[in-house]
């Protein structure tokens, strides 16, 4: 395996985090406290980071043998039954053992050749055990995660409700996505739905699709076939892209042009398996892996560790530029009168207090937007229950029932099993282009209501100007002092809020919407700016980078699969329950059997759509998603903001002292204000080449992998 990309990844985090680290102390010293917190915020999470990769897929396809093999031994529980039950977890550590977490609390350390009496489903036990089990991890001392990666092996989509919600939990929190199928069963219709109704559309930059058991298909087929298999994938998200966008939106366009970027792998994971255990590079060459491993490294730092990556770094830039500015201030005030100074501090004392109130008014109008635009889209929603409706309609019209479906209690029973999967499926594809469609609104109007406040951000970043001028002298050596920090500080980067019209505020004193926008995210949810440095389809769109910034609700699969869950459930078991023209057991006994389940289905599947009309479910969902993500967003563009004023205001605190000061100590406290300015101006020059290098990675988007 080629840990290039891994090392040099690592030995970026390793400068940026000592960056953050020795700036944390500087601002500390300039009492920037708010500014301080932010860095260590940002250092505790990069020393903590680690990747994490989902393996998911359907039963039979083989994760747990790609797993192994990226491991490069036998550690994941494989069998010819369905077996994962749980979320597992491997990570590394130089010892051997395993930890299950049950459902009530309790953490239980096993033997890690036990893990299957927890976790599986090959016997009768093992399964009642896993039923209780929350989550399983794995330690072992794998190189793979040596390189600060985690897999996460998840249920079988296709096995059971239980499982599939298992997986669908941990999309969002997933750096890359390793979706296995197989050359046999070449992307499946389930498969296809699982990529439809539960990845959002930004979300396909972050999935490599392995085509496992390669060499069960002759060679001169091979290239075919995995042509044949983009085209479905193809044909697939662009089905879903003109649903949720329309064919003549920019996103479907954006879509149509990258959409040959899709990550298609084809491999045989038993062979690569092999290969590793008894150390034939011949075999694992023939295995296809190495390509699959390549793509998995770039794609983890080269694209996913940029995203890491390029907050922390605007921040160090913006940050020193802020922390330059004050030391700059204190110095020049040294030299001034102090009752010329009272006045000043007065009068920017007063000029804060103004900027506050009006920040305020500022940050109370966007969440106001937020409530405002609820209530604007309020119309969307009822058209998605609409839709619902019909289309509900139409399928169960449309749907092929037989005599032999309805002859008797037990092929009743077999065809509601069957009709129940597949009416949850026609839910879930509708209300997943719905969901997303609202979604992407919100976040380009977050979007377009954020850039409109840049013309307050420069009004604070002038009223904060305005007062290092006022406290300036006409000293020469300290005039002298501040040119030389001139030049040191670039633009800072342009990321996600240069997209959205922020860029301007991105290299001034004041951080503000810029650098928040770009990597304002909670803890989990990485989803919806997953599309990578040159995303799949709609890329680093507003919307991917609002609702990165936000920690947004990404695809509400929660939302999506107990609602259709209820309307199959409640719709097919009605099928079962005594009605008019039944027998004493429940069984349908008209003449009209057929036309009766029908009508019986369809009545059924429309009263459970209007139960979830009457409880508001797509109202209280969008009300959620517009609160969250504007709250999410003010509420840390006041902290920045405030942050800021609060240095300014510590600053002014801090002269006032040193005014009082004899010239010996004054003299000492110019010397330890220029060491802070040496000090951060080196920590500039080390930061500068990681920005280049993310920059240029951003300009360039995905290359091939060699």
């Amino acid at each position: 395996m080629n840990n290039d990309n891994y090392q040099g990844y690592q030995s970026m985090v390793t400068d940026v985090v000592t960056a953050l680290t020795d700036l944390t102390k500087n601002c500390q010293s300039l009492e920037m406290e708010g500014k301080a917190q932010e860095l260590q915020k940002m250092s505790d999470h990069l020393k903590n980071h680690i990747f994490s990769v989902g393996i998911m897929g359907e039963f039979k396809r083989g994760k747990s043998t790609v797993i192994n093999a990226l491991l490069g031994q036998e550690i994941v529980p494989a069998d010819v039954v369905p077996c994962s039950a749980t979320l597992n977890y491997v990570r590394w550590d130089a010892n051997k053992h395993a930890q299950v977490y049950f459902k009530d609390g309790r953490t239980e350390e096993v033997p890690v050749d036990e893990l299957p009496n927890y976790i599986t489903k090959i016997t009768e036990e093992s399964e009642q055990n896993s039923e209780n089990v929350d989550k399983a991890v794995v330690y072992y001392p794998s190189p793979f995660c040596q390189n600060g990666v985690q897999i996460v092996d998840t249920p079988g989509l296709n096995d059971d409700e239980r499982m599939t919600a298992i997986s669908e939990n941990v999309i969002p929190t997933m750096d890359a996505i390793i979706m296995v199928i197989v050359a046999q069963s070449p992307f499946s219709q389930s498969e296809a739905e699982f990529v439809r109704n539960k990845l959002m559309l930004s979300d396909l930059g972050r999935v490599i699709f392995v085509v496992n058991k390669i060499d069960l298909i002759d060679e001169d087929e091979r290239d075919r076939l995995l042509e044949h298999i983009k085209d479905k994938i193809t044909k697939s998200v662009m089905q879903k892209m003109e649903l949720v966008y329309g064919a003549d939106s920019k996103e479907y366009q954006d879509a149509l042009s990258k959409v040959g970027d899709i990550h298609l792998i084809s491999v045989s994971a038993k062979k690569a398996l092999k290969s590793k255990i008894n150390n034939k590079p011949e075999m694992f060459e023939e295995s296809g892996f190495g390509k699959f491993e390549g793509a998995l490294s770039h794609l983890l730092t080269s694209e996913r560790g940029i995203l890491d990556l390029i907050h922390p770094v605007n921040t160090i830039m913006s940050t020193s530029k802020e922390a330059l500015e004050m030391a700059n201030m204190r110095m020049e005030a040294m030299n001034m009168d102090a009752d010329e100074f009272e006045k000043v501090q007065n009068e920017s004392l007063e000029e804060l207090e103004k900027t506050r109130e009006a920040k305020k008014e500022e940050i109370d109008s966007l969440k106001a937007k937020g409530r405002t635009l609820y209530q604007d889209m309020l119309p969307e929603v009822a058209a998605a229950y609409d839709d619902i409706t019909n289309q509900m309609s139409a399928f169960v019209s449309q749907y092929s029932i037989s005599e032999s479906d309805v002859a008797n209690e037990d092929s009743v029973k077999a065809f509601s099993a069957k009709m129940s999967q597949q009416v949850n499926s026609q839910i879930e594809g509708i209300l997943a282009v719905h969901t997303e469609r609202i979604q992407h609104k919100v976040s380009e109007q977050l979007g377009r209501d954020v850039a409109k406040m840049e013309q307050f951000g420069v009004r604070v970043n002038n009223s904060l100007q305005n007062i290092q001028l006022a406290v300036k002298s006409k000293n020469v050596a300290m005039n002298n002092a501040k040119a030389n920090i001139g030049g040191v500080l670039g633009d800072t980067l342009v990321d996600i809020a240069g997209i959205i019209g922020m860029g301007a505020l991105l290299g001034g004193a004041l951080p503000g919407v810029g650098a928040l926008v770009s990597g304002y995210r909670e803890d989990g949810i990485k989803g919806a700016a997953a599309g990578g440095a040159a995303g799949v389809v709609a890329g680093f769109g507003v919307a991917a980078g609002i609702i990165a910034a936000t920690g947004g609700l990404a695809l509400p699969g929660l939302l999506i699969t107990s609602l259709s869950s209820a309307v199959a459930g409640k719709g097919v078991r009605a099928l079962l329950f005594k009605k008019k023209g039944t027998s004493d057991s429940g069984f349908n006994t008209s003449d009209n059997p057929v036309d009766q389940v029908r009508s019986q289905l369809y009545e059924s599947v429309n009263a459970s759509i209007d139960e979830i009309r009457r409880q508001n479910s797509l109202e209280n969902w969008l009300k959620d998603t517009c609160d969250k993500m504007y709250s999410s967003m003010a509420d840390s563009i006041d902290t920045e903001w405030e942050n800021s004023l609060t240095s300014v205001e510590k600053s002014l605190a801090e002269i006032k002292v040193n005014l009082q000061l004899n010239e010996e100590k004054r003299k000492n406290k110019v010397e330890e204000l220029q060491e802070e300015i040496d000090e951060i101006t080196k920590i500039v020059k080390t930061i500068e080449p990681i920005q280049n290098r993310l920059k240029s990675a951003l300009e360039n988007g995905r290359k091939e992998n060699e």
